[in-house]
């Protein structure tokens, strides 16, 4: 599902610049995002800005479920905050690339 979700931005780069290289430089967006969340700290011993972007990263959130999958099975309230993650990401990319799509369909 991350991965449909996450891939709206890459087809909004592409209809809006129509740029191979653009497209392919796209990973930058979520190369940070990988870094700045709870993926080799558990989220309660992070502190300062760091705790700060943490909590407002889906990808924390992604990860938390998958951590909470793999160690404790099935908790929904985990998985649920995960799905959330991922369906919110995945509006706001579609949104992105459907707009891109009528920008580059009005223009022929």
């Amino acid at each position: 599902l991350w991965c449909l979700a996450y891939a709206g931005f890459a087809y909004a780069i592409a209809l809006k610049t129509g740029n191979p290289a653009a497209v392919q430089s796209s990973f930058l967006l979520f190369f940070p995002f990988l870094f700045l969340t709870s993926s080799y700290v558990p989220r309660e011993q992070l502190s300062g800005w760091l705790e700060t972007v943490a909590k407002f990263n889906p990808v924390t959130y992604i990860l938390e479920g998958e951590r909470a999958l793999v160690l404790r099975g099935w908790e929904w309230g985990e998985l649920g905050k995960a799905l959330l993650a991922t369906a919110l990401v995945g509006v706001v990319s579609m949104t992105l690339c459907f707009a891109a799509m009528r920008g580059r369909i009005r223009k022929g």
